[in-house]
């Protein structure tokens, strides 16, 4: 039986629901709820079934079972093995770390602040400015457009060669309803109720994963394939402003590209429940897990579901600067936790061919 997952995408306005599910938005906003992809509904073990049907798609190089890279930024996997015990496959390790632009991060076990899943608005009451966590200024507001539909998820600023780069995911820049790339995509770091204090960004250029685009179109054609959630990640470019760039603005986040991971907090806009994505939101969770369901994502605490996918799973934070390493980013979730693909060599080969 295939799973259902539900995107962590969100209108960018309040919303009714329909029976159909569908949401009318009031005027004169033409946005709609999209939910393009349903999250399982994880478990908290894994299943250990027998009865999917995989056509595992695989990463640019092959996983190890040990940990091999000199870069210690966690554990690998989170300790568990890559393969899942429904046979999917991660993104294999590389030995990189991309360090943060300001600030250095906190490489230990656990997480430097209290755990938390609830949601609450991060460091509310402190201005999204530079002198600021890095937090507040990298991470934004992805608003996506379709069909003359407005959608919204997260991003955040990482360090990057052009200073132009957002992670995301890639469920963020390939809309399932029309089997394309979005549009037009436009990103507000540090997006707080209304206010854009750096600008608003038009992204020129994305990559996803080919294995994602394969894996993909399969669990769109209704196979019992849940392959997808390895590789449900991709990177924006954005155009520069005044020969600006992001990085100018508002500083660039560190990406580890080691698929490694202490305990992660997790940053976003979700607009699911009594929330609205018009604030920065956040979980901290102490220690993830790996491979719920059967799949190749790491798992956390966490009740941030629509407009929370693209969230940064920040692992080896600095409460103090803000500044870590994004090791996953948010794929699919809910009520259930939040669920979200290591980074990997297939990553970072999608941001040098982005980048370059």
């Amino acid at each position: 039986m295939r799973l259902a997952r539900t995107a962590a995408v969100v209108a960018a306005s309040v919303a009714i629901v329909t029976m159909s599910g569908c949401v009318i938005l009031p005027p004169p906003l033409p946005t709609q709820l999209r939910q393009p992809q349903q999250p399982p509904a994880q478990p908290s073990q894994t299943s250990g079934g027998s009865q999917v049907e995989v056509q595992p798609v695989e990463p640019d190089e092959p996983i190890t079972t040990e940990d091999e890279t000199d870069a210690d930024t966690g554990d690998l996997y989170a300790g568990s093995r890559g393969e899942t015990v429904d046979g999917y496959f991660p993104d294999a390790a590389l030995d990189l770390v991309l360090e943060a632009t300001r600030g250095t991060a906190r490489v230990a076990p656990g997480i430097a602040m209290m755990e938390h899943e609830d949601g609450d608005e991060l460091l509310a009451g402190t201005s999204h400015t530079t002198d600021e966590s890095l937090l507040l200024t990298t991470v934004g507001r992805l608003v996506l457009e379709a069909d003359g539909a407005e959608y919204t998820c997260s991003g955040t600023v990482i360090n990057s060669d052009s200073g132009l780069v957002v992670v995301t995911a890639a469920h963020c820049v390939f809309d399932d309803d029309t089997r394309d790339y979005y549009d037009r995509i436009t990103f507000e770091p540090g997006y707080e109720r209304g206010e854009a204090p750096f600008g608003t960004w038009e992204a020129e250029d994305w990559w996803v994963p080919s294995q994602y685009l394969e894996a993909n179109e399969r669990w769109l054609d209704g196979a019992d394939d849940d392959g997808w959630m390895g590789f449900d990640f991709g990177f924006i470019r954005f155009a520069p402003q005044d020969g600006a760039t992001l990085e100018d603005a508002v500083g660039g986040q560190g990406i580890s590209f080691t698929a490694e991971t202490n305990g992660v907090v997790i940053a976003g806009y979700p607009g699911n429940d009594d929330f609205d994505a018009e604030v920065l939101r956040y979980c901290a969770d102490e220690e993830l897990n790996y491979g719920a369901g059967g799949d190749a994502n790491y798992g956390a605490d966490c009740a941030m579901g629509d407009g929370a996918s693209g969230s940064g799973f920040v692992s080896n934070l600095d409460p103090a600067t803000g500044a870590g390493h994004i090791t996953a980013v948010y794929s699919n979730g809910g009520d259930t936790g939040a669920y979200g693909p290591p980074l990997g060599v297939t990553a970072y080969n999608g941001l040098r061919s982005l980048d370059d």
